[in-house]
């Protein structure tokens, strides 16, 4: 099986690719993030898990997922973050989780994708991430080899201090600065309810006829970037930016 969550598409586009090509089903873990449903799934085979990288390390409702739903004990598992830049202490989160859960850790692997996180950066112009896309797809076609022949995926070695350092600052930036406060509609909303729809923690509601936001937030940035009328905007770090529309958007 292949598992993943995804905010603006780019894990998706990923995992229904590795998905086609094993002959597998592709799982939106959003299915369970929703409604904190604990599955206990008992296919056997190869389990493979794909997210985005938040602040160098895989996305927490990713972690979360594995941490409390149900798989076989000692199946293959792979895993694959997607991000702008770096992974970075993914490998040794996901070798850790593998242990408490008794999978056998198969290794983990990066693929770049265009960035999406508006909120403190801006997506590269559509030429160039559509480049980013086509070398993507080679490098997804090279761990999809990997996967079929049961080879483990590459992965760095993580420091005791990269790894001490990293996680300290990523727990500072979601407990800190995923905040949902600087969230708005603008009046270009029409109350389409699409912020709704996407969220993958069932995080926005309606309230006369604009979005308001609780306090789960993730910051996948999917309200942002798949508004159809770019009506969202996170403080003024957003005002003026382009939005990512990504390979596989929507809901």
């Amino acid at each position: 099986m292949v598992f993943y969550f995804s905010g603006t598409g780019n894990s998706r586009f990923v995992a229904r690719r590795i998905a086609k090509a094993v002959g597998q089903e592709a799982v939106d873990i959003t299915a369970y993030t929703k409604t904190m449903e604990r599955p206990e799934f008992t296919e056997s085979g190869v389990y493979v898990f794909v997210c985005p990288s938040y602040m160098s390390a895989p996305a927490r409702a990713m972690t979360d997922f594995l941490g409390w739903a149900g798989f076989p004990e000692g199946i293959k598992a792979y895993f694959i973050v997607t991000c702008a830049a770096s992974m970075g202490i993914t490998p040794k989160v996901y070798s850790e989780l593998c242990e408490q859960k008794g999978l056998e850790y198969m290794g983990s692997a990066q693929v770049e994708m265009p960035q999406n996180y508006i909120a403190l950066f801006t997506t590269k112009k559509v030429e160039e991430n559509i480049d980013i896309l086509e070398k993507a797809e080679i490098e997804i076609d090279r761990i999809i080899g990997l996967i079929v022949n049961g080879e483990v995926l590459e992965t760095k070695k993580i420091g005791s201090l990269e790894y001490s350092v990293t996680k300290w600052v990523r727990d500072i930036y979601y407990k800190d600065f995923m905040k949902t406060k600087k969230f708005k509609a603008t009046d270009k909303c029409i109350a389409c309810r699409k912020c709704v729809k996407v969220c993958p923690l069932s995080n926005i509601t309606m309230k006369d006829n604009r979005p308001v936001w609780g306090n789960k937030c993730t910051h996948c940035m999917a309200c942002i970037n798949q508004c159809p009328k770019d009506a969202i905007e996170y403080g003024k770090g957003t005002v003026g930016k382009p939005r990512y529309k990504g390979p596989e958007s929507g809901v």
